[in-house]
């Protein structure tokens, strides 16, 4: 049998603000040699996405054209490509149409863009939550976490082996803007305890911004709920069980009556067997050898994680009159999600659990008897 293969596309992507402004000069961006395709991101030099000259756009077609470089030009009012002696198409691309469209329907960009993520912790957790929301059109970023990347993350984390020994805030703010270019992001190196009020002042905007908790540590997750308070302002958190055989989700909606983190699960309530890792994170635990917590595998975290990740795609939408909620109207305040009821792996806790994949939907939480009232009048 003869087998042909495919022959590659001859394409050019390029933005639609070269073609508004009838741009001349040079074009950076990426050229993938075995496609034939080039991808042109500015017309400047971009560290972030370490693109190169691709070549240049002149007014009117050249009368010599080198083969060495992408050579464009215009013609009335559209744009010509040639390399190597060959021509190329073109395509030209809108950010915010060409990578969320295929969302329409489903979430509206122009509502999420202008929505605020919080992020209290960037590690397995926040990493992934902070990528899904960029994919959805979440369009602001507050980034909060003081530790390095380090080779022990890279078997739960969104990030690679490239960016060992960056902030973790930094490397996932590169991650986010090569998924959305237009993100405003702000990337803070420090614990949501350190915070100075003038950074919840500035962010933490009603009916904008969502307070998210992914530190996995209680003592922060229940200062964080207080914020949300203060400004009344959603908080959601997302924590696991021993080896991440369970995990547990916790959201609060301001003037709904709620209890916060605090008065629900206090430091130890029986209901959760939440365990701390006790990171220099969030803790003031300096003898780090009597930590014993294993956080368990990439994908029963992130089990976990997408299914508090949906529920924060109905907050962001509560005041969207043309969203349909897929968890919000069924999950109660406090969910537990289980990854197996095996209890060599998660101990006998784990027999609590009916079958593997369960989501409760039942739990209740209250008001405890000695908290003082979770909203301020």
């Amino acid at each position: 049998m003869n087998f042909v293969g495919v022959k590659p596309k001859k394409t050019i992507f390029f933005p639609d603000r070269l073609y508004e402004t009838r741009y001349t000069g040079e074009i950076w961006g990426k050229h993938f040699e075995k496609s034939k395709v080039f991808n042109i991101f500015s017309n400047e030099k971009s560290d972030l996405y370490s693109t190169e000259c691709l070549g240049v756009i002149h007014s009117q077609k050249p009368e010599l054209i080198t083969n060495d470089s992408l050579t464009g030009w215009w013609e009335e009012e559209s744009l010509q490509f040639r390399f190597d002696g060959e021509e190329y198409a073109s395509q030209n691309y809108n950010l915010v149409q060409n990578i969320f469209s295929r969302n329409t329907g489903i979430l509206e960009t122009g509502v999420l863009q202008n929505k605020c993520a919080f992020i209290l912790g960037c590690g397995s957790v926040g990493s992934l939550v902070a990528l899904e929301l960029a994919r959805a059109g979440i369009g602001k970023y507050v980034l909060v976490d003081n530790d390095i990347l380090e080779y022990h993350n890279l078997c739960r984390h969104q990030c690679s082996i490239v960016e060992v020994g960056e902030y973790k805030v930094d490397a996932l703010k590169r991650r986010i803007l090569e998924i959305n270019p237009a993100a405003e992001i702000e990337a803070i190196v420090s614990t949501v305890e350190m915070l100075d009020k003038p950074v919840f002042d500035s962010f933490c905007k009603k009916d904008q911004t969502v307070l998210i908790g992914c530190a996995d540590n209680r003592s922060a997750d229940v200062y964080a709920n207080s914020i949300s308070v203060m400004y009344g302002i959603p908080f959601l958190s997302i924590g696991f069980w021993e080896r991440a055989f369970a995990g547990e989700i916790f959201y609060y909606l301001p003037n709904k009556g709620m209890p916060c983190y605090k008065c629900a699960l206090g430091e130890g309530n029986s209901m959760s067997q939440r365990t701390s890792t006790n990171r220099r994170l969030y803790t003031n635990e300096e003898d780090l050898s009597k930590v014993n917590f294993e956080p368990g595998i990439s994908v029963d975290i992130n089990f976990v994680t997408t299914v508090g990740i949906k529920l924060l795609l109905d907050i962001f939408n509560l005041d969207n009159e043309g969203y349909t909620p897929r968890l919000l109207p069924t999950l109660t305040q406090y969910t537990l999600v289980c990854n197996t009821n095996n209890p060599k792996i998660g101990g006998e806790m784990a027999e609590i659990f009916s079958y593997p994949l369960q989501v409760t939907t039942s739990l209740q939480v209250g008001h405890g008897l000695n908290c003082p009232p979770c909203e301020f009048e």
